[in-house]
């Protein structure tokens, strides 16, 4: 698949949602993202097992991610959504309010998110993965389910990067469809998040 920044990433993973089975779990990756380790990919088919043998299967399952410097191949900035856990409609949104943001390379989408949601806004080149996240906690009853897993590793070298002024217009709107006149407090408290996280605090 392609790199998750360069146009038409979010066409070609809608293209997956549209090509899955009712029953499939869903994980973009692009050229440029890789397992964080060789069993990680049965520590998260077991944990699905897990759930769905108990009859809680979550709709989205959110690991960890981890950003390499591209030149140096040294393990750069971690990427956490919310400690290990549940997650209701309502913590969900509240965490996005707060401007904490599932990667989505290393967020699983299983059928309940898709019947919920089944694309990404064509109109976002970059911040489609942001703006589903905040539609989706639209939707009441979501089990949204966060696994204290390493699951990814992606290059900081990708055009989302590059392309700042483009990305910050577009997380803002993704905000405002989200939260209109507030839309300021999580573009802030994210923004604050990602400098922190450079330090090493959360």
């Amino acid at each position: 698949m392609q790199n998750p920044a360069e146009p038409g990433i979010f066409g070609a993973m809608n293209h997956g949602f549209a090509e899955a089975s009712l029953d499939d779990w869903l994980l973009f990756w692009g050229s440029d993202d890789w397992a964080a380790g060789p069993e990680v990919l049965t520590q998260v088919i077991a944990s699905l097992e897990r759930a769905a043998s108990q009859g809680t299967t979550p709709d989205l399952l959110v690991c960890r991610a981890r950003y390499v410097d591209a030149a140096s191949g040294a393990l750069a900035r971690a990427t956490v959504f919310q400690p290990a856990g549940v997650l209701n409609t309502a913590l969900f949104r509240r965490a996005l309010w707060l401007g904490s943001t599932p990667p989505h390379q290393a967020t699983l989408f299983g059928p309940g998110a898709r019947r919920h949601l089944a694309s990404f806004a064509s109109d976002f080149r970059l911040s489609a993965d942001l703006d589903y996240f905040l539609q989706l906690s639209r939707h009441p009853g979501l089990r949204v389910e966060c696994l204290d897993l390493e699951l990814v590793h992606m290059s900081d070298a990708g055009v989302s990067g590059q392309q700042s002024q483009r990305r910050l217009q577009e997380v803002r709107s993704a905000y405002r469809r989200a939260f209109a006149w507030r839309w300021w407090f999580p573009f802030v408290t994210r923004y604050i998040r990602r400098l922190a996280s450079l330090f090493g605090r959360r």
